[in-house]
């Protein structure tokens, strides 16, 4: 399954200013080709949940397909994510 990197949680920690209570949910979004979808919401039973870093991470069902195998990092070149 997704593998994230401590880095990418204190990013995404830092820059949603998010707070023990918050939940990250990361989805699939686009229309022209596959996105990464990041927002804050709650997770329900069932979701596949992670925390990394203090972060609460989750993905519904639905989407789990493009996380499989891969490794949410931070990008060397600058600041971003990036989905591998």
């Amino acid at each position: 399954m997704l593998q994230i990197t401590e880095r990418a949680a204190e990013m995404y920690k830092d820059d949603m200013e998010l707070t023990s209570d918050d939940e990250v949910r990361l989805f699939v979004r686009g229309a022209e080709g596959f996105f990464l979808g990041v927002d804050r919401d709650h997770s329900e039973q069932g979701d596949w949940t992670v925390v990394v870093n203090g972060v609460h991470f989750f993905i519904k069902e639905d989407d789990l397909w493009l996380f499989e195998n891969k490794t949410l990092d931070f990008c060397e070149k600058g600041d971003c994510i990036k989905l591998h």
